[in-house]
């Protein structure tokens, strides 16, 4: 599951904070122009499709790989 954290620093890759994983508390850092839980939300579902999306192509090469070994 992407975390809250990975979906911050994809929106704002300098942004300063401190995030509760479990609650998607959010303490930002002086400085640091808040990020609404819905736009973080957003990110992070759109993240997650696409790693889901990768799913087959990750198996395909650790199944490639182990292949390879025996050559």
């Amino acid at each position: 599951m992407i975390s809250y954290g990975e979906a911050i620093v994809e929106i704002n890759p300098n942004a300063g904070f401190a995030c509760n994983e479990e609650t998607g508390v959010v303490d930002w850092l002086e400085g640091t122009t808040p990020i609404s839980l819905k736009e973080i939300s957003a990110k992070r579902a759109e993240l997650q499709a696409a790693y889901d999306a990768q799913e087959y192509a990750r198996k395909r090469k650790a199944k490639y790989d182990a292949l390879n070994q025996f050559e």
